[in-house]
């Protein structure tokens, strides 16, 4: 029975998204990473988007100032490969939790849990996301 309120209420937030779609956005979104598929990854964002990696720093704003972070990574030798752990949606929203292997030559290597929310637009882009990390999810 509470389980039924639960569902209920889960039933009642309003989307115009499947979470089909939203996983799929996802599982591409993390999957760029170990390509370094900047164009790729670019495409799944809209124009205007926000993002806070990690939450507290200044924000990214745009698609073009997006593609200039992810790629000044890649100038740096930064090497990066997710293993999606758990996703969450409601709505046109979506919380994700992953774990990211990450190395960078001459740096050595880390893993890193990170917590992210994903806001869609109703094309499935990702217009905000935050990215929740610190010094406990480093191992």
């Amino acid at each position: 029975m509470l389980r039924d309120l639960f569902l209920q209420t889960y039933a009642a937030i309003p989307a115009t998204l499947t979470r089909e779609q939203i996983e799929q956005t996802v599982e591409a979104y993390l999957a760029s990473y170990a390509t370094n598929d900047i164009a790729a990854r670019a495409a799944l964002f809209a124009d205007n988007a926000v993002a806070e990696e990690p939450v507290g720093t200044p924000p990214i704003t745009g698609r073009a100032a997006l593609r200039t972070f992810w790629q000044g990574s890649v100038d740096a030798g930064w090497s990066c490969a997710n293993k999606l752990k758990r996703i969450i949606v409601n709505g046109n929203e979506a919380c994700i939790v992953f774990q990211s292997e990450l190395s960078v030559a001459g740096q050595g290597s880390v893993s890193l849990e990170v917590f992210e929310t994903l806001a869609f637009d109703e094309s499935c882009h990702i217009l905000h996301l935050r990215a929740f990390n610190d010094k406990t999810c480093l191992t």
